[in-house]
Formats: C-alpha cells, structure tokens, sequence
C-alpha cells in the first residue's frame, strides 16, 4: 500500500496576491500625484504595468487550476 501525500500549503500565491495589491494602490496614488502635479500620465508605463499585473495573474491562475486537477486526480 501507499500512502497519498499531503502536500503543505504555504501561502506564497496569497502573499503574492497581497504584493500585487498593495503595488496596485500605490502605483495608482502614484500616477493621481504625477497627473496633478504634471497635468499628464505615462501612458507607456501604465501599460506596462498592467500588462505585468496581467501576466502575473494569468500564470498564477494557470498554476492554481494545473494543483487542483493533479490534486483531484491523486485522489481518484
């Protein structure tokens, strides 16, 4: 007979998603004080960032659903 492993659960996509909200805020604040002081926004850079943000979270998301189906299967 073999035993099923459990796999730990160490929380790095939750800190991970913390990191990624406390940037968004303050990248945000950020470019709120840029546009008022320089009356225009970095558009380059704005884009940038969200397309970061959005490749973190896509393969984040990958990762998260790729476990669940390996961790349903381990129990079948």
């Amino acid at each position: 007979m073999q035993r099923k492993r459990r796999r730990r659960h160490d929380g790095t996509m939750d800190f991970i998603l913390a990191v990624m909200f406390v940037s968004l805020m303050i990248f945000t604040v950020v470019m709120t004080v840029i546009f008022c002081i320089y009356q225009t926004v970095p558009d380059t850079l704005i884009q940038c960032f969200f397309t970061a943000f959005g490749a973190e979270g896509g393969f984040m998301a990958v990762i998260a659903v790729t476990k669940k189906f390996t961790e349903k299967d381990d129990y079948e």
